[in-house]
């Protein structure tokens, strides 16, 4: 999931570097890079973890904010470490979030109301959404669900990030003007009750912090904005008392913390006798749960977006359900993983457990050493950083979406934009409902719904003939004209998406509804994504059928991942039936229809006479004559060259037997741009110019022709000035017809 956070860059261009950068340090500068990482992150994850706590320990009262604050380090430090050590190794950390705070607050605010107000007995009873969370996901990942990470289309991932990008925001603006949701704040705006400080000093951190990200991207923004922020608040609340910035985060000490599953046995028996509690804690533990699983399989897909980690679904799910019941005998809250340090941990050089373990011990030194600096964090300060991780949460692949519904020049892209956006906005309007599991379900069905659409389309997706269409090879006037009044009986199907069992046999009748009007059908597959066994199977019966009907099969442009299919199908007949484009293809076809055309394949063996060419075509008696006698015979061998590519111009060639190819030399290969024919001449734009050759003309077999030489040309046009005029008139006649058909060949290929 198409397709597609520290600094917004591609995956390529995140990744490559960094990779360099891993395979060239190794032992103690790479371990020493490893834990700066994870120190950088362990202080910029700090006061999400408190946030976390004070978030989930809100509904208690205001005393149990402090207790909320330790208990959100201690549980990232206990989860963190255990879920290190239990999940495969990478740089994605556990940490409490806000998100999963949310789920536990509003379960414990629910259990202070159904208790009246015995927040003693909501404390104790709150670790067991943690513990039974655990237990579910190590019960998934017995299950072997796990590996549905690897089928998450990725504008389910793309709705998830946006979605909590929008939630982000929804709690945390509020708080820019001291206000706890948006209907208050609506409120306050209406009133103008509002301190205009402080929504000017937050959202000035937010874009000074987004505006280094783009300035220094190897500068940890979040950190030095969380530094220079904290030192700004305190300096300006010093000077000027009344500029009310809001307040700071108070003491935390982890002397307050609730350790452990203070459960007795009338507590026990109170959850297990009152099914409404018992009830309620089930779903909540649930919803845990899945949206647990959720960021893990999201996290891990981002991940492995970055940097080749082993992403091992069923250990990684399950090492993180033992780091939930771990955590929740340090403070009752659940460890998820977080997409956003992952990628801030991978940007300072993480790449494995060492970087997540430095995270986890650099949280609890800070709460250990200096309890007192995590005290003066203020609230304003952590918004503001919340905030510009919203701004860099979004995925700028919505961006793309939106360029695709306005293009005007691609309607499949905007087809495809529009069903890839209605699972973005699917997705990221249930995330910011509270509903991100029954959201990412949406967006999952409604992929598999886009699959199964896309399965749908017609095989075929257009059908033209060889009258509409026709090879890069130049033929004489003659044979043109032939090619466009049999045309008809060559038939091109271009196909289109995955040949299977649900729309082969569509294909295989309409390939028999062409018996009696077409001798060859040409199948294009350039825009064939895949080819299952039973698109294989029918495809073999087509070719059997065109045998036995006396009709030719020719396929091209086949992606060489189900060649092998395809050369299998196409049995006796593949080494003549396999083309190596819709060009060859045609080519192929033209000349199979010309030799039905002549007598007995006349034009295969007899060499054309001077006055049966195009340039000679049409001429007076006395003209003819004076031509030939500045026309002097040639032959060359197949694979010999009649001029290079630089040579000087100085002479054209009329085509009488065999044909050449036109080639413009490259790096790697030559590239055949054009064929010519009998009857046909080349170089003739030489003479006109007199520039150097811009190509090689190879000989493609044995080729007979008549040279005419520039001195022999401009003899004509200053002594027979009318013989001149025609052969000027005919060169450019044919040159305007030439144009006039790659015209036409474009206008359909845009099709």
């Amino acid at each position: 999931m198409t397709v597609p956070f520290v600094k917004r860059r591609s995956v390529q261009d995140v990744a490559e570097p960094a990779s360099e950068t891993s395979r060239g340090r190794t032992g103690l500068p790479q371990v020493l890079r490893e834990i700066a990482a994870g120190a950088v992150v362990g202080c910029i994850a700090l006061p999400f973890c408190v946030s976390a706590g004070v978030v989930a320990y809100e509904p208690l009262g205001r005393d149990f904010v402090p207790i909320g604050a330790a208990a959100g380090i201690l549980c990232a430090v206990a989860g963190g470490l255990t879920g290190a050590l239990a999940r495969s190794s990478s740089f994605v950390p556990n940490v409490t979030t806000t998100t999963m705070a949310l789920i536990q607050a509003s379960f414990v605010g629910w259990l202070v109301r159904r208790f009246e107000g015995d927040a003693g007995l909501a404390l104790a009873i709150l670790p067991l959404t943690a513990i039974l969370a655990g237990l579910l996901q190590a019960l998934i990942a017995a299950s072997g669900l796990a590996r549905a990470v690897k089928f998450t289309p990725y504008p389910v991932l793309a709705g998830f990030l946006t979605g909590l990008a929008i939630l982000i925001l929804v709690q945390q603006v509020p708080r820019l003007f001291d206000y706890t949701s948006l209907p208050a704040l609506a409120a306050g705006l209406a009133g103008l009750s509002f301190h205009p400080a402080m929504p000017v000093f937050g959202l000035g951190l937010a874009a000074l912090i987004v505006f280094l990200e783009k300035a220094a991207p190897r500068v940890p923004s979040m950190l030095v904005g969380l530094v220079a922020g904290t030192a700004l608040y305190h300096l300006l609340t010093a000077l000027f008392p009344a500029l009310q910035l809001g307040h700071t985060v108070g003491t935390v000490s982890l002397d307050q913390a609730s350790f452990g599953l203070d459960l007795d046995r009338v507590t026990l028996m109170t959850v297990l006798g009152d099914w409404e509690v018992l009830k309620t804690l089930l779903l909540t533990a649930v919803t845990l749960a899945l949206l647990g699983t959720l960021d893990l399989t999201f996290a891990l897909r981002a991940a492995q977006d970055l940097h080749d980690i082993d992403v091992s679904p069923r250990r990684n799910l399950a090492g993180q359900g033992i780091a939930n019941v771990v955590a929740a005998f340090a403070g009752g809250m659940t460890v998820t993983t977080s997409i956003s340090f992952a990628r801030t941990n991978f940007a300072g050089g993480g790449r494995s457990r060492v970087s997540t373990i430095a995270v986890a011990l650099l949280l609890l030194l800070a709460a250990v050493a200096a309890p007192g600096a995590i005290a003066l964090l203020p609230g304003i300060v952590l918004s503001a950083v919340l905030v510009s991780i919203a701004y860099r949460l979004w995925d700028r692949w919505c961006i793309t979406l939106l360029r695709e519904l306005v293009a005007r020049g691609d309607p499949e892209a905007r087809v495809r934009a529009r069903r890839n956006g209605a699972i973005v906005v699917a997705v990221a309007g249930a995330t910011v409902l509270g509903q991100p599991v029954a959201g990412a379900l949406v967006g999952v069905g409604l992929s598999c719904l886009v699959f199964i659409v896309e399965m749908s389309r017609p095989i075929v997706r257009r059908q033209l003939d060889g009258s509409q269409l026709f090879s890069k090879r130049i033929r004489s006037q003659a044979d043109l004209a032939l090619l466009r009044g049999g045309g008809r009986s060559t038939v091109v199907l271009e196909l289109q998406g995955i040949l299977f069992f649900g729309n082969a046999d569509d294909l295989a009748s309409r390939v028999k509804a062409l018996e009696g009007a077409a001798r060859t059908v040409i199948f294009d597959l350039k825009r064939v994504t895949d080819i299952d066994t039973s698109g294989a199977t029918i495809l073999k019966q087509i070719a059997t059928r065109c045998r036995d009907r006396g009709m030719r099969l020719l396929v091209a442009g086949t992606d060489p991942k189900f060649a092998r299919l395809v050369t299998e199908a196409l049995g006796a007949g593949a080494r003549d039936g396999m083309c190596q484009d819709l060009d060859a293809a045609l080519e192929c076809a033209e000349e199979l229809a010309l030799a039905s055309a002549h007598a007995a394949g006349a034009s295969a063996w007899r060499a054309l006479r001077v006055e049966e060419t195009d340039l000679a075509g049409g001429l007076a008696e006395r003209e003819l004559a004076a031509l030939k006698a500045h026309l002097t015979p040639c032959s060359y061998p197949a694979g010999s060259a009649l001029c290079r590519a630089g040579e000087p111009a100085d002479r054209l060639w009329l085509l009488t037997r065999g044909s050449v190819s036109v080639r413009i030399p490259g790096t790697r290969a030559d590239r055949r741009v054009a064929g010519l024919g009998p009857g046909t001449s080349v170089g003739e734009m030489g003479l006109l110019d007199r520039r150097p050759r811009s190509a090689d003309v190879i000989a493609d077999e044995d080729v007979e022709a008549w040279v005419l030489t520039t001195d022999g040309f401009d003899y004509l046009l200053r002594e027979e000035p009318h013989l001149g005029q025609s052969l000027l008139a005919t060169i450019a006649r044919l040159t305007a017809q030439r144009l006039r058909v790659t015209s036409e060949e474009l206008m359909l290929t845009e099709l």
